[in-house]
């Protein structure tokens, strides 16, 4: 079973915010399922099939397994691994990128060591979707859009007037 060695994009902020478990679209892989079955949860109860994938399901336009008493995720060190590299996203038409809904997005053009971390895990997570669900991934454009990302990550914060 695959998992992220250590943490991708992990920042206080993030368990504050939550805006990425609200509305989720997070495809959910055969090792999310295992590994959240192994926790207890019934796979009926917190995945279901949408547009040709299984998700995670949302309940009340959030993800199930988000506490809104707690602001906290119930299962987050088991959470599925498009969680765990998230906001980093593949979109079909740009390729590579980071989520705009996210907050924190432009902060981790900072970390260059996370993003070549986060494009790994991306790339590993897409590997299993085409083998998984038949998805079909654009792979020039995925290493084009690598490169490109990686050209414009800088360690050091940007300057301010």
């Amino acid at each position: 079973m695959h998992l992220v060695s250590g943490m991708v994009f992990e920042h206080t902020y993030c368990r504050t915010c939550l805006r990425c478990c609200r509305n989720t679209e997070m495809i959910l892989l055969r090792c999310d399922l295992e590994r959240i079955e192994g926790l207890g949860y019934r796979c009926d109860d917190f995945a279901e099939l949408r547009d040709s994938f299984i998700r995670l399901r949302n309940v009340d336009g959030r993800c199930i397994f988000l506490d809104e008493s707690s602001g906290s995720c119930r299962i987050y060190d088991a959470r599925p691994l498009g969680c765990r590299i998230y906001p980093l996203i593949y979109d079909e038409d740009t390729g590579i990128r980071f989520d705009s809904e996210c907050p924190l997005a432009s902060y981790w053009m900072f970390n260059c060591s996370e993003l070549v971390k986060g494009i790994n895990e991306l790339m590993y997570f897409l590997r299993r979707l085409e083998i998984e669900y038949g998805y079909k991934v654009n792979w020039s454009l995925f290493y084009s859009s690598k490169k490109r990302l990686l050209r414009s990550c800088t360690n050091s914060e940007p300057q301010t007037s």
